[in-house]
């Protein structure tokens, strides 16, 4: 099926509506929202550039709670081609397709999806669309460009890349090296009022930390003057003053080109780049006027000279900060204000030779961390037990967080040390989340994962690594198999009461959303996180032995271009986590 097929298809059958996304019945129109976004940008092109516009482009719609931001593949500047020409008109498709349909809701994929279609000029971008619906983020994202979220001065997200390896993102464009936008990552993420969006291109987050980040937002706020406006207009100065910086310390994208194998100093110091920057600020609708169609939607491109803000100075508290990230806010165990009751089931697949399955997990409460590995079946074919390699996986795992007496628990350092000493044959996915203070730490790989469920409603899913349909990104020795580098890692903010349900695809597969949220929404109030993960497990179960009927698993299917109806069966791993203040624990 081609790509205008496929969007015709969603279109028609109106896959957002399904049982696997938030239904209209749930996500609030414009007129209804208790929350609003003020926008605030700021763009900086590349010195020395042959076309003065740069390669970026960006749009707000405040009558849609929409942005939208694109960087133009500088590589086709070799063949004569303006990327930036692909951006702009990229973007601007965006913002027609807004105003064509007057949408009450904004669904980000379809958004960029006929945006796409109707692009036709050369060239290649990233993009990333990010709208306010209710109390969620909804994010559609392809490639570097992307966004962090903060609360009370603390980043709590921050979305994943997308490359096909160093320095070369996934890219929107009709030539044969490009992508599509099926390759996108679609998700959504719960805010409050106060929180902050920044969100920018690469040339932004390749030259700052996050923690630089925060100490401009706490500089600015003592100044009196924290406004969206300022505040981007302040990032993308630093970002600039330090993508110049080609002598002092590390920067994230030297810090990236280290770990690829690129030396220091070849790769040192700042990234040159166009820098788009659009921060967000979450308001309460309630005291702010929000007047549909009265407020003018920007499409921006035009270039801005870099000035610092008259008002503020944030350099010299920044510079001392520019050696390293800053790993700040992070509690230990003795100091949480919140804690994870964990409760876990595990269905093997019957009929397997092996009774134990190629599913494994672990739970160690004392160190409120938990993981998950899924063994790829098709080593069966060369009499290699993929669950043994899932099962050695998360004992290494396990044994290290007590070897090492972890206060502070770094999933990404546990999951390289314990792929390192993993030494059988097999492959698996794998997923580690530990909490830190009121944020989940997560490095996940595959297509194991989890959810997060508030007040019965589910606000965040994690995103899926494949190489193909049904082809999982997956560690292993073997030389077609992964290793850790390729791991997603991020950090999402939680609260009281929210629930964590993490899974391999066995469950994912065969469960919707939706589904979930009205098993949860059954038992809410009630701290059993065990008799959940067991209700889950068997739900994931019955269906995965439907032959007929949509899943989750024949939905993604069918938009590859198979035919599939029904569930999958599998092994079948739920972990449930509630979180909880810790004298709920005692």
């Amino acid at each position: 099926m081609n790509l205008s097929d496929h969007i015709k298809k969603r279109m028609k059958d109106n896959f957002l509506m399904k049982r696997n996304m938030p239904t209209q019945r749930d996500m609030k129109t414009l007129n209804t929202s208790s929350l609003m976004m003020n926008f605030g940008s700021f763009y900086i092109p590349k010195m020395g550039q042959s076309n003065p516009m740069g390669e970026d482009a960006h749009f707000i719609s405040k009558d849609h709670q929409t942005i939208g931001l694109a960087d133009g593949i500088s590589g086709w500047a070799k063949k004569g081609i303006d990327a930036g020409e692909y951006a702009r008109q990229l973007m601007n498709n965006c913002l027609v397709v807004l105003d064509a349909k007057d949408r009450e809701i904004v669904y980000p994929q379809l958004i960029l999806e006929e945006a796409y279609l109707n692009t036709k000029v050369d060239g290649s971008s990233t993009a990333c669309i990010i709208t306010l619906t209710g109390e969620s983020l909804n994010v559609v994202n392809v490639g570097d460009s992307g966004f962090m979220l903060f609360r009370n001065g603390i980043m709590i997200y921050k979305s994943s890349t997308q490359q096909h390896g160093f320095n070369y993102p996934y890219q929107l464009g009709k030539s044969n090296h490009c992508d599509d936008p099926r390759v996108a990552e679609e998700f959504m993420i719960g805010v409050r009022a106060g929180d902050w969006v920044v969100a920018g291109t690469n040339g932004l987050f390749d030259n700052m930390y996050a923690s630089e980040m925060e100490v401009a937002m706490k500089v600015i706020g003592e100044a009196g003057c924290l406004e969206p406006q300022v505040l981007a207009q302040v990032l993308a100065d630093l970002a600039f003053e330090n993508s110049l910086d080609y002598t002092q310390g590390i920067s994230p994208y030297s810090q990236a080109a280290l770990k690829e194998g690129y030396p220091i100093p070849i790769k040192c110091g700042g990234k040159p780049d166009d820098i788009t920057v659009i921060v967000a600020h979450i308001v309460p609708t309630q005291g702010h006027t929000l007047v549909l169609g009265n407020i003018e939607n920007s499409y921006s491109f035009q270039p801005y000279l870099p000035k610092k803000s008259p008002t503020v100075n944030v350099m010299d508290p920044i510079a001392t900060k520019r050696c390293k990230p800053i790993k700040k806010g992070m509690k230990t165990l003795n100091e949480r204000t919140l804690m994870m009751n964990i409760g876990s089931s595990y269905i093997p697949k019957k009929g397997k030779s092996n009774p134990k399955g190629e599913d494994a997990h672990f739970i160690s409460k004392h160190h409120q961390t938990f993981g998950l590995a899924d063994g790829v079946s098709s080593w069966a074919k060369k009499g290699i037990d993929a669950g043994e390699y899932a099962r050695q996986l998360m004992d290494n795992c396990l044994t290290i967080l007590y070897k090492k007496d972890m206060e502070i628990v770094y999933p990404q350092l546990v999951l390289q040390e314990a792929y390192s000493n993993t030494e059988v044959n097999g492959s698996s996915t794998a997923c580690i989340i530990t909490l830190t203070d009121e944020s989940l730490n997560v490095v996940n790989v595959g297509d194991s994962g989890f959810m997060l469920f508030r007040k019965g409603n589910m606000i965040y899913k994690s995103s899926t690594q494949q190489h193909r349909f049904n082809s999982p990104y997956q560690l292993g020795k073997n030389s077609h198999c992964d290793d850790p580098s390729v791991a997603e890692e991020f950090i999402i903010g939680v609260r009281g009461g929210d629930l964590v349900v993490a899974g391999t695809d066995g469950l994912f597969d065969n469960v919707f959303a939706s589904e979930m949220e009205v098993i949860i929404k059954q038992i809410i109030g009630t701290d059993q996180p065990e008799l959940l993960a067991q209700i889950l497990a068997e739900q994931a179960l019955e269906n995965s032995l439907k032959t007929e009927g949509v899943s989750p698993y024949s939905q993604a299917a069918s938009m590859e271009g198979y035919r599939k109806s029904g569930g999958k069966p599998d092994d079948i791993t739920v972990v449930v986590a509630h979180i909880l203040p810790p004298n709920h624990l005692l």
